[in-house]
C-alpha cells in the first residue's frame, strides 16, 4: 500500500511538459493596439495541472493583481482547476497563499483517515493484520481497491476552501466565470464543467487514475482532465476571452537514467501522454496572448512541502513578463471597482433536513444515527467533517461527500456515500517473522475475512485463520443493538494450538534453560454484551467456556497430558487513542481484563485472572517517548495447571528469547524512545532509530520449579515502518548478562 501511495502522490495531477515557447508580444501585427478599443478586451486565465508545481499559480495570481490585470474568465485542469476555482470563487491571492501554506499535505494524501478516527474494530484489525492492502469479493469475483490513496483528506480540504460556495453553482454566476476539465474514463472524452458543486468538480478534475478513485458525477465516471486537456486554452477561448494568459507548470520528461523502474516508466508514459495535448494548446496561442512558464526545476510534482518555493517561482515568472501584463492593466480606481464584485462572502445557514444517498448494502438510517449533527442545528462545517471522518473510519466507503442543497425552501444537508466496489466481503493479511540469529525462529501468517452489513442494522461476521508456530481459527458475529452502535452483542468461537517452552533459571542466575516443550490446544466459546464509547473504545462482559489440553512434546517421561475446563464470566475494557499501531507518536491505549472461572459453571477449578496493559506516547519535536506498563496475576487456592503469563522478546524484556520465562504473576515496565531519521516513499512511512529501558518481574508462588525472577535491561533498534508491517533489527540485554539479537517483522 505504501508503494502505491508513493506512486499516487508522484503522479498527482498528471504533470505536463514545461514548454519553452516564448510568450507572444502584444506589439505584433495581430495584437490590439493600446487605446484602439473603446472597451477593454476580455482576459481569460488558463492554469495547467502539475501536482505540487501547481502551487506556482498562486504566485502568478499575486503578480497579476499587483499589475492590476482584470481576469474575466478562468479555466483550469487538475491542480490548476483547484487554484483557479478558488480564485474564481472570490478568494484573494493573499488568502490563497496563507491557506495553502498552512495545509498538512501528508494528512491530506493519507490512504485513510487518522487512526484515532477509526472505529475500535478497525483499530483491532490493525493490531493483528500488519499488511494494509485490502481485497474484496463481490459477485464471485476477487477485487482490489480502485485507488492507492484515500481521498477523504483531500475532499475535506476542498470543502473547507470552498466554504461559502456550497451546493449546485452556475459557474457563469461565480465572481469570475469558471470552467474545470475532467476526463470521462469510459469514453475518453473531455468533460468541461460549467456548473455543479465546486469542491466535487475540482476533485473530479484531479482524480488521477489508479491513484484517487474515479468520481461519479451525472452518471459519468470521471478522472484527471490532464489526460485530454492539461492546458485548456480552447475552453477559455470559447468562454469569450479575447486575450489568453496561459500558465504552464508541467514537469519535463524524465532523463534515461531515471527510467529503470516501474515507477519511472509509469510517470514517463503519463508525461508523454499529457505533453501531446499541451503542445496543441500552446500552438493555438495567438501573438496577443501571454504564456508564463515558471522555472520549477527544484520543485517536483510531489514536493508539496516546497509550496513557498513554488509560489515564489510563479511570481518570478510573472514578473518576467510584466511589460506584457502592464499593457492589459487597469487604472487603480477601475481595478478596485473590478475587484469589488469579485470577492465572496459566506452566508451561514441552518440545516432543516439530512439525507443520505448512494447506499447499496449499507443502511442510511444506521449511518444517520451515527451523526452528531441534527436537523434544526446551524450549519457547522467542522462538525460535519468530524461526522464524515467517523463514517469513513468504519471502513465501508471509498469516498464520502456532502453539500447543502435547497429543496422547497428547505436547507438539506445531502451526504453522498460511495461504497467500496470491492465489498462487502473483505480480506486482509498479517505477517509475523522473527529470528534471534542463533537458530531460533518462528513465523505466523494470518488471513482475515470480514463480511460487513450481514444485517440491515450493521451486523458483521469475521473469520480468521492463522498458520505457523501458533495455529488458530476463529469466527465471531457482531450485532449492534442500537442504530448508533452504542450497544452490541457478540458471539464467537476460537480454537488455537500453540507450542511453548517451560524454562527454569540456572543457579547462577545468568540465564534460563528449557526443561520441557508443550503443545497447548485451547477451545473457547463466548457470548458478550458490550457498550461502545464512540471512537475511544468499548466495554464487554459475558459468559465463556474454555477447554485447555496441554500435551508434552519434549518433557520428562512422567509428564502427562493435562486437560482442564475454564468456565465462568469475563469482562474486558479497551480504550485506544494511539495515532498508529506501530511507532505511535502520540496517544494512549488501555486494555484491562477480568476472568472468573467458577466450578458451578463446570470449571475444573475456581480462580480469578486479572490483566492490565497500557501504553502512552508523547513526542517532543522529532523525538518520541513511549511508556508501557503491564501487570497480570492469577488468584487461586489451587495449583495452576500451566502458567498464563510470559516475559521475553523484543521490547518485552529484550535480553530474553520470546516467551522465555512463564509464570502466574507478571509485572513489567518499559520506556521506549525513538527518532525518525528518514522516509521510505516507495515502501513505507519512515525509518526510526531508538532504544528502550525495561524492568520486569515474573513468579509462580504455587510452583517450586519456577522461582521468582526480577530483571532489568534494555535494547537498541533500527525500525522500518514498511508496507508489510514494522521491521526491527535490534539487540537486547538483561540482568545476568543475558543477550539476544533480533530480526523481527511484525508488532512486538
Amino acid at each position: 500500500m505504501r508503494r502505491l501511495k508513493a506512486l499516487a502522490v508522484a503522479l498527482l495531477c498528471f504533470p505536463a511538459l514545461a514548454c519553452a515557447q516564448a510568450p507572444a508580444q502584444p506589439g505584433d501585427s495581430s495584437a490590439p493596439e493600446k487605446g484602439a478599443r473603446t472597451m477593454r478586451p476580455k482576459i481569460g486565465l488558463v492554469l495547467s495541472g502539475g501536482g505540487a508545481r501547481g502551487l506556482a499559480h498562486v504566485g502568478v495570481l499575486k503578480i497579476l493583481e499587483e499589475a492590476r490585470v482584470p481576469i474575466d474568465y478562468v479555466a483550469g485542469t487538475s491542480m490548476g482547476a483547484i487554484v483557479g476555482g478558488l480564485y474564481a470563487s472570490g478568494m484573494t491571492p493573499a488568502e490563497l497563499e496563507r491557506r495553502i501554506l498552512a495545509l498538512d499535505w501528508d494528512a491530506m494524501f493519507a490512504d485513510r483517515p487518522p487512526r484515532d478516527q477509526l472505529s475500535l474494530r478497525r483499530k483491532a484489525d490493525d493490531a493483528r493484520l500488519s499488511v494494509p492492502l485490502e481485497f474484496g469479493l463481490r459477485d464471485g469475483t476477487l477485487r482490489a481497491p480502485r485507488a492507492a490513496v484515500g481521498s477523504s483528506g483531500l475532499e475535506t480540504m476542498l470543502k473547507r476552501l470552498t466554504e461559502g460556495v456550497s451546493g449546485e453553482v452556475d459557474f457563469d454566476r461565480m465572481p469570475i466565470p469558471y470552467r474545470a476539465v475532467a476526463t470521462d474514463l469510459v469514453s475518453g472524452e473531455p468533460v468541461v464543467f460549467d456548473h455543479g458543486e465546486l469542491a466535487a468538480v475540482m476533485r473530479a478534475s484531479m482524480s488521477v487514475p489508479a491513484v484517487f478513485a474515479p468520481v461519479d458525477i451525472g452518471g459519468r465516471l470521471l478522472v484527471d482532465g490532464g489526460l485530454v486537456d492539461n492546458l485548456p486554452v480552447d475552453v477559455v477561448r470559447r468562454m469569450g476571452a479575447d486575450i489568453v494568459i496561459a500558465v504552464n507548470i508541467g514537469t519535463p520528461l524524465l532523463p534515461r537514467e531515471e527510467l529503470g523502474s516501474i515507477l519511472g516508466i509509469g510517470m514517463q508514459m503519463l508525461n508523454i501522454l499529457t505533453e501531446q495535448n499541451v503542445r496543441v494548446s500552446i500552438a493555438s496561442l495567438r501573438p496577443s496572448d501571454v504564456l508564463i512558464v515558471p522555472d520549477l526545476t527544484a520543485v517536483t510534482a510531489i514536493d508539496f512541502k516546497l509550496g513557498r518555493e513554488a509560489i515564489a517561482r510563479g511570481a518570478e515568472a510573472a514578473r518576467g513578463v510584466m511589460p506584457l501584463l502592464e499593457d492589459y492593466g487597469l487604472p487603480s480606481d477601475q481595478y478596485l471597482q473590478h475587484l469589488a464584485v469579485k470577492r465572496r462572502s459566506a452566508v451561514p445557514t441552518r440545516i432543516d433536513e439530512i439525507r443520505i444517498e448512494g447506499t447499496e448494502y449499507a443502511t442510511a438510517n444506521v449511518l444517520r444515527a451515527q451523526l452528531s449533527v441534527s436537523p434544526g442545528a446551524p450549519f457547522n462545517r467542522a462538525q460535519i467533517e468530524r461526522d464524515l471522518a467517523w463514517l469513513q473510519g468504519r471502513g465501508d466507503f471509498e469516498r464520502l461527500d456532502y453539500r447543502m442543497v435547497t429543496d422547497r425552501s428547505r436547507n438539506v444537508l445531502l451526504i453522498h456515500v460511495q461504497e467500496k466496489p470491492w465489498g462487502p466481503n473483505y480480506f486482509r493479511f498479517g505477517l509475523n517473522l522473527g529470528t534471534d540469529f542463533r537458530g531460533e525462529g518462528a513465523f505466523n501468517l494470518v488471513g482475515n475475512h470480514t463480511r460487513r452489513w450481514v444485517t440491515a442494522d450493521g451486523g458483521e461476521w469475521r473469520n480468521e485463520i492463522q498458520i505457523g508456530r501458533t495455529q488458530r481459527g476463529a469466527t465471531e458475529f457482531y450485532q449492534p443493538l442500537r442504530a448508533d452502535e452504542t450497544l452490541f452483542a457478540s458471539i464467537g468461537a476460537q480454537r488455537e494450538r500453540r507450542v511453548a517452552d517451560l524454562s527454569v533459571q540456572l543457579p547462577d542466575g545468568s540465564t534460563s534453560r528449557p526443561i520441557a516443550t508443550f503443545a497447548g490446544v485451547n477451545t473457547r466459546l463466548w457470548l458478550d454484551l458490550g457498550a461502545a464509547f464512540g471512537r475511544y473504545g468499548e466495554l464487554r462482559i459475558g459468559p465463556h467456556y474454555e477447554r485447555l489440553s496441554i500435551s508434552p512434546l519434549v518433557a520428562p517421561l512422567d509428564a502427562n497430558t493435562v486437560r482442564t475446563i475454564d468456565s465462568g464470566f469475563h469482562a474486558g475494557l479497551v480504550i485506544d487513542q494511539r495515532d498508529a499501531a506501530a511507532f505511535a507518536r502520540s496517544g494512549y491505549r488501555i486494555e484491562a481484563n477480568l476472568q472468573r472461572s467458577l466450578p458451578a459453571f463446570g470449571a475444573t477449578a475456581g480462580y480469578t485472572r486479572v490483566q492490565w496493559a497500557s501504553e502512552y506516547a508523547r513526542s517532543i519535536g522529532d523525538n518520541t517517548f513511549d511508556f508501557a506498563l503491564k501487570y497480570g496475576t492469577v488468584f487461586s487456592r489451587e495449583s495452576v495447571v500451566f502458567p498464563y503469563f510470559e516475559l521475553g522478546g523484543l521490547l518485552q524484556m529484550s535480553g530474553l528469547r520470546p516467551g522465555e520465562l512463564r509464570g502466574d504473576r507478571v509485572a513489567f515496565a518499559r520506556i521506549t524512545g525513538f527518532r525518525r531519521i528518514g522516509t521510505m516513499p516507495a515502501f513505507g512511512r519512515g525509518i526510526y532509530v531508538g532504544g528502550s529501558l525495561e524492568a520486569g518481574r515474573i513468579e509462580s508462588p504455587s510452583s517450586p520449579l519456577l522461582p521468582a525472577v526480577t530483571l532489568y535491561g534494555g535494547s537498541v533498534f533500527l525500525g522500518l515502518d514498511t508496507s508489510l508491517g514494522p521491521l526491527y533489527v535490534g539487540y537486547g540485554q538483561a540482568s545476568g548478562n543475558r543477550r539476544n539479537a533480533y530480526l523481527f517483522l511484525g508488532r512486538p
